[in-house]
Formats: structure tokens, sequence, C-alpha cells
């Protein structure tokens, strides 16, 4: 592959990451391009200057109006969720090219009639809405079917162009299911339903814009924002520069990397196939040069970039679907999910370990990597995620967390361009100091105090002589760009949440939801575990080909109902759904994030996803601990979570030594059972099963130790 031969010439001695090296980037774009397709968004037009810059100017526009109606300015929530998804689409028609033999710098009549469409239903809604509210669904006139036809495919439309096919014809299914269930058999079968009131139906708070709308609408422009912000902040190149000073060196060092980046990258992105491009680019390469084959390579990045979405704040937006879906506050769902997220990369990191040894590859030397001292004086780039957490754990609401950090964000950026690092170490002071006093106004507060910090940078600054004013339009541009970024990355989320608003809502309108689970029941019996097995396959499947938010969307209104029902908490069954939901992006035959590390490492895509599935075999073992031993989710005494997880890391190194048949030395396919056994053994939150897990390691490790000596001495 032509970027891995450029790559192998790069080295990395000043610590600055991998956009140090021209030659590296240079060699590694066709890559990132051909990865960055498999995201399913829509090519973007390259329209003439004045076109771009008025796109930029209404995506900015876009951004700032969530910001404001957020923190400001309060409107009715369903025009709210109708100026969301609609103003949104007219940006995808208008900037994302809806067929593969369109030009790339033109914008065709159809674009124009499918905007035109989507600002004609945002103008109905608004007319006749307080009408709409006590008539939707029930009493439909002419105009609501008219407005719910046009508006339906609008939807289906827009989440074509950013997501492709999966989900519309998924959705187009369900529709279908609204007219034809009154002759399905069994039961499937419906009473049916008006046509009229059935797409009025659908363009309401009870489908498109129900509750993935609504947590689409009120958080994703932030976190999006807050993450685009702090990449722009040069947070990811940190990132990558701390772990190769910290995993760089060790054996395979690489493939740790990697591991860890995906970790990093996981806090401020949810999307697997971002983290690919956006750490694959430089991993991946660094992999191929110290030896590890080109579908092991991918496989690598693609794992970790996946369980990028089990990280805390963000997780691909999930968690602000399970919020809004259980009524589970946000922090405790982070909180729940940090211990099987460590489980997750501590699996990952020992596989890559054992398989560094069983090659024999090596890590990279310590001259070629940064020093720890040249990390220090960029900690300050964290500050904005130490907030975000901070006030997500205190109490604060998501919105007022989101808007603090992203506030913050841009004052590290402000201090970083005039070379003021300490001084932002003070910022928390002045914020936490107004906080207490701003009650329901918190986050206008958040902005006053971000100004007053803002000015007092600038005075330091300009008194030092250690700035100037020239770089205002620096950061105006970066802010300029930040905004208009944020609302192009938030498209594809929009969609998918309108579109599975559709598959939601039908599947409330018919019933088919509470039929779904007593079959789901039926076919388990009194077995809990069959009920999991069956749960994990469905998630799975419907995860396959379409972004994991809006996957896990669908799972948790036809799968977690059913969990819940034989008596499986509800956290512990949505945050099943939601695990099984990501794992999917390395599930063929659909592998969406080890198809895009396929493009960066030139391995063939079905044998990187394969491969992906063995770096990640605990992923699919551990989510039945959600069930089996609740307390990972915290929800049991601080003694039994501590003993749940130290048992649990022993059973994922035994997984490990499984997968890649190493101990002390390769191992036979006995050995491999005994330690798969040992370790599933050792999941289940039993003292009899712990004990007999625990005499079974113990004697594989026995045995191993003492017939590699017997070679060694042979």
């Amino acid at each position: 592959m032509e970027s891995t031969r450029h790559a192998s010439d790069g080295r990395v001695p000043d610590g600055r990451g991998p956009g140090a090296n021209p030659g590296f980037e240079e060699a590694s774009a066709s890559a990132v391009e051909r990865a960055s397709h498999f995201d399913s968004e829509g090519d973007d037009r390259q329209l003439g200057r004045t076109a771009t810059r008025i796109i930029v100017v209404a995506s900015c526009l876009y951004a700032l109006f969530h910001l404001a109606v957020l923190n400001f300015w309060a409107i009715d929530e369903w025009m709210y969720r109708v100026l969301h998804v609609n103003l949104g689409a007219i940006i995808a028609f208008v900037t994302l090219r809806g067929f593969p033999f369109e030009k790339i710098n033109r914008v065709y009549p159809w674009d124009i009639l499918l905007a035109l469409a989507a600002l004609g239903c945002t103008i109905y809604v608004g007319m006749n809405l307080n009408m709409l509210l006590m008539r939707a669904g029930v009493i439909t006139t002419p105009g609501d079917f008219a407005c719910g036809v046009i508006g339906t495919i609008v939807v289906l439309e827009f989440t074509r162009r950013t997501s492709g096919l999966v989900l519309p014809l998924i959705a187009l299914a369900f529709i279908s299911y609204i007219f034809l269930g009154p002759v399905l058999p069994g039961i499937l079968r419906h009473s049916g339903f008006q046509t009229a009131n059935a797409f009025s139906f659908l363009y309401s708070q009870d489908a498109i814009f129900g509750l993935t709308v609504a947590a689409s609408s009120r958080y994703i422009i932030i976190f999006v924002a807050f993450a685009v912000f702090l990449q722009a902040s040069g947070v990811g190149d940190y990132f990558m520069r701390v772990a190769m000073a910290c995993f760089g060196w060790m054996r395979g060092g690489p493939g740790k990397v990697s591991v860890f980046s995906g970790l990093f990258f996981g806090t401020i992105s949810g999307s697997a196939v971002a983290n690919v491009v956006a750490s694959g680019t430089f991993t991946i390469p660094l992999m191929r040069r110290l030896g590890y084959p080109k579908e092991d390579a991918g496989a690598i990045e693609a794992t970790s970039s996946s369980g990028g979405q089990l990280v805390p704040p963000v997780m691909g937006a999930g968690a602000f679907i399970m919020a809004e879906i259980t009524g589970i506050p946000y922090a405790e769902i982070i909180l729940a999910a940090a211990l099987p997220c460590l489980l997750f990369y501590a699996a990952v990191f020992v596989n890559v370990d054992k398989h560094a040894q069983r090659l024999g590859l090596h890590g990279v030397k310590r001259a070629d990597l940064p020093r720890f001292s040249s990390l220090k004086g960029d900690v300050f780039l964290l500050l904005p995620l130490y907030v975000l957490l901070y006030l997500l754990l205190t109490g604060y609401s998501i919105i007022a967390a989101g808007t603090w950090g992203l506030v913050s964000t841009v004052l590290v950026m402000l201090a970083r361009e005039l070379k003021l690092h300490s001084t932002v170490l003070v910022l928390p002071l002045i914020l936490y100091t107004l906080a207490p006093f701003a009650g329901y106004a918190i986050n206008v507060a958040s902005f006053g105090a971000s100004l007053v910090s803002a000015a007092v940078i600038v005075a330091v600054a300009l008194a030092t002589g250690r700035g100037s004013w020239s770089v205002a339009p620096v950061l105006a541009r970066t802010c300029l760009d930040g905004l208009s970024d944020t609302t192009r990355k938030s498209l594809q989320l929009i969609s998918v949440m309108a579109c599975a608003g559709i598959v939601v809502g039908v599947l409330g309108l018919t019933g088919l939801s509470g039929r779904f689970s007593s079959v789901l029941l039926d076919i388990a019996g009194d077995s809990t575990l069959v009920a999991f097995i069956l749960a994990m396959v469905v998630s799975i499947i419907l995860g396959m080909g379409m972004p994991t938010t809006a996957a896990y969307a669908i799972a948790a209104s036809v799968v977690a109902p059913a969990l819940q029902q034989m008596g499986v908490a509800p956290l512990a069954a949505h945050m099943f759904v939601f695990y099984c939901a990501v794992i999917s992006a390395i599930t063929p035959p659909v592998a969406i994030a080890a198809f895009a590390a396929s493009a960066l490492s030139g391995g063939k895509p079905w044998a990187t996803s394969v491969r992906a599935m063995r770096f990640g075999m605990a992923a699919f073992l551990l989510p039945f601990m959600f069930y089996t031993s609740p307390e990972i989710l915290l929800l049991g005494s601080v003694g039994s979570t501590v003993f749940v997880f130290a048992t649990a890391l022993v059973a994922v190194y035994l997984f490990a030594t499984a997968s890649e048949a190493y101990l002390f030395g390769p191992i036979g396919p006995l050995e491999r059972l005994v330690a798969l056994t040992a370790g599933i053994l050792l999941l289940w939150a039993n003292l009899a099963s712990d004990v007999a897990g625990l005499a079974l390691a113990a004697a594989l490790f026995a045995w191993c130790r003492y017939r590699g000596g017997a070679t060694r001495l042979a």
C-alpha cells in the first residue's frame, strides 16, 4: 500500500503527532478519502465561492439557533423539533449529492424542490401549530395529510443522503406495515388505520418528532460542537502524543497506541468511522511499519475505534437517547458505563499484547517517541473535559454542562493562541464561583463568566506582550469554521433520529412492539440467557449498515421491553442493547468500522472484520454481565462491585488467551477451550462459578507454565 511505504519514513522525534509529518499526510490522503466513504454520508458538493459562503453562514446560523434556543430563547417544543429536522434537511439537500451521476459543482432542480418541500412543511406546522396539537393523527384535514406525506418523504430522502439506504428501507417497510397489517396473519395482524390519519400521526410528536428527535434536538448540536471545538483546540493531537509516550515503546507498541487512542478519541467523538479516520491514519501505517499484517492492523484500529462509542461522556449519542427513553439521569448512565468501558479496552489491550508476543513484534524506539516533559505544557487542553464531567456529576443539567464545556473550550483556544496556557487554570475558579449564584439562569452566567475570563486572558496577554489583537481574526475564523463543521457533522445524527422516529412511531401505533416482546418471551421461555442471546442477535442485525444510535433507538423499542418483562433492570436491559448495537460495527457481513480500517491498511475488508471480531471477542461476552453481574453497572455495594470487576479482569485475560492461543507459548484447542470456559464462569456473579473459574484458570496457568518450562529444558 502506497501510504504504508511513505509512512515508514516518518518519525515523531518532536512529539507533535500525526500532523507533524507533511509527507505522511499527503501519502495517507487517498486512504482517508476511501475510509470516509464507509461513514455512509453523501459526498459534499463543491460549489462556487459565493454559494459556499452562503452555506457556511447558514450552517453557522443553524448551530447558533440551537444554542440560543437551548440556553436563552424559549419556543414551542414541537416547532423547535420541526425546525431542527427540516432546516437541517434543507442544508443537506443543497450540500450533499443525491446520486453518483450528479455533478459535484451543481445543485439540481429536485434538490431545490426537496428544500422547498421541507420549508413548506415547516411553515404549515408553524401556521397551524395550535390546531395540530389537538388533531394530529385523529382528525386529519387535506392539508395535514399533504404535509404528512411530503414531510415523511423529506425525512426519508434526508436520511438516504446522509446515511445510505438501509434505514430508509426499514422505515418504508414499517410504513407499509400500517396498511398491510389487516391482511397479514398471526401476531402481525392489526385492525388497520386510515391513510390520512396514519401520515398525520407519523408527522407528529408521536413518531418523527418524538423521543428520538427530542434527544437529538436537545443534545446533539451542543455535544457535536463541543467535540469539534475541542479537536480544533488540538486535543486530538495531544491524545495521540500521550498514547505514543505511554505505550509506543511497549511490545507491539503501535497496536497499544491504537487501543488507547480509541479510548481517548471516544471521549469526544461518537462515531466509530470518525475514530478510525482520526487515529487510524497515524496508527495503522505505524503498525504496518513494525510488522503487523494488513488485516491485523486494520482490525485492531476498527475494534478500538468502535469501543469509543462506549466511552463516557458522549457514548455515540446513545446515552442521550437512553436518558430520554428510560428517564434514568444522564449522569447515572455515564457512571454505569465506566466499568464496562474499561473492561472492553482492557480486553482489547491484553489481546493486542498477546498477539504481539505471539508474532514477536517490538515497540517504537524511545528516541522516536514524544517526551513526557513536552506534554506537561499542553495538559490545559483537557480542561473542557474536566469542566464537562465535573458539572455532569455534580447535578447540573446536560445542556448546562455541555454549554459550559463548549465555552471553556473556546477560552482554551484563546489562551493557546495567546500563549498563556497557565492562565486557563484559573477559569474553573471563576466559573464555579459564579455558578452557585446563577440559579435558573446558569447558562446566562456561563457566558458572562466566559466573557470575564476572556477579558482577563486578553488583558494579561497584552500587558505581558505575549499577544496582540491580530489573534482576534484567527479565533473568529476558527469559531466560524467550527460552527459550520458542527452543522455538517450533525446532519447524519439528526436524519437518522428522525427516520428512527418513524419506526418507533409505527411500533407504538400498531402495538407491534408489545407483540414482538411476547414472541421473544415465548421463545425464551423461562431462560433469561436465551432471551439475552436473542436480544443480542436482533440488536447486532439492526446495527449492520446503519449508525449505532439509530440501531439502539429501534432495538430499545423492540427488544429492551421484553428483557424488562423478565425482571431485568431497565438500565441493564438498555445498556445491553446499546452495547450490542456498538459491536455490530465490527460484525460481518456489514462491519462498517472494519471496512473503513481496511481502506487505510490495504487489507481485505471481510478478513479485517473477522479478525476484528477476534480482537473484540470479549465484547460479545461482557454484555451478559449486565444481567449476571449487575454490580458492574454500579447496581450493588462497593465491595461486590470491586470483586466483580476484579474477576472480570481475569476473565478478559482468559478470553484473550483463548483468542490468541498463547499462554507462556502457543497453546492447543483443548487449552483454549479451558481458558474460554474459565472466563465465562468468572463472568457469572456466583461464588460457586467464581471458584470453579479460578480453579480452572489456576490449573491452566500451572499446566502451561510447566509445559513451557519442560519445552525449554528439552
